[in-house]
């Protein structure tokens, strides 16, 4: 296999002609844009994005100089779009009483003993929950919550707009965005009746305060 052939001045002028053309692109696509939403500019941004890469290994290859840009690998700002989502996190929470917690320590031990990890320790409330929650989905935990001892308190479920191509390492801190202008719809459990609280959607940005919707804990 031969090897790749080294780029030459020309190909350097032309990649610096690709550049101009894509920062005229991008400005020309921010001038006219329709919202803050504008997919135009994202597209345009990404594409000068390439294009200055592209003139900065052209260059580097060619006469081992550098340019002054930090190239981005991913468009800077968040544009999960609520009204048309690329992507979702769907974020539940649902609260409960241990009524009666040696239901829970004998759900654990008949039900999950066998199937977690024996390091657990089921002879305490934290570990028979772990193990419970280990053995089966939070859906199946709510629906036999009186064989486990537990009491349903009121829980809600968030629909959120995500972005594709954001980062993937959400796993550290998994509940941190919970960003109320993404919020796609809600639907909250009060008691026993499941309804969608429009009212608390359409405020909800407006309405609650940062500190709040930052520490809410969404499990």
């Amino acid at each position: 296999m031969s090897e790749p052939t080294a780029p030459s001045a020309a190909d350097v002028r032309t990649a610096a002609d690709a550049l101009k053309a894509a920062i005229d692109a991008h400005l020309a696509a921010v001038e006219t844009r329709s919202d803050e939403s504008d997919p135009a500019v994202r597209t345009a941004f990404l594409a000068m994005a390439a294009a200055a890469e592209s003139y900065d290994d052209a260059l580097y290859d060619t006469y081992n100089e550098v340019t002054p840009f930090e190239i981005p690998t991913q468009y800077p700002e968040d544009h999960a779009d609520p009204d048309n989502p690329e992507a979702i996190s769907v974020l539940i929470r649902r609260d409960y009483q241990i009524e009666h917690p040696g239901r829970l320590l004998g759900a654990a031990r008949g039900l999950a003993a066998g199937a977690v990890d024996p390091e657990v320790d089921i002879s305490t409330v934290a570990g028979s929950l772990a193990a419970l929650f280990d053995v089966f989905d939070p859906d199946e935990i709510h629906n036999r919550s009186d064989e486990l001892g537990l009491l349903p308190g009121d829980g809600t479920t968030w629909v959120l707009a995500t972005d594709p191509e954001g980062d993937e390492q959400w796993f550290e801190d998994p509940f941190s965005e919970t960003d109320p202008e993404r919020l796609v719809c809600r639907f909250d459990l009060i008691g026993d009746e499941d309804e969608e609280d429009e009212e608390y959607f359409d405020t909800f940005a407006e309405d609650e305060p940062e500190d709040e919707i930052d520490g809410i804990e969404v499990v």
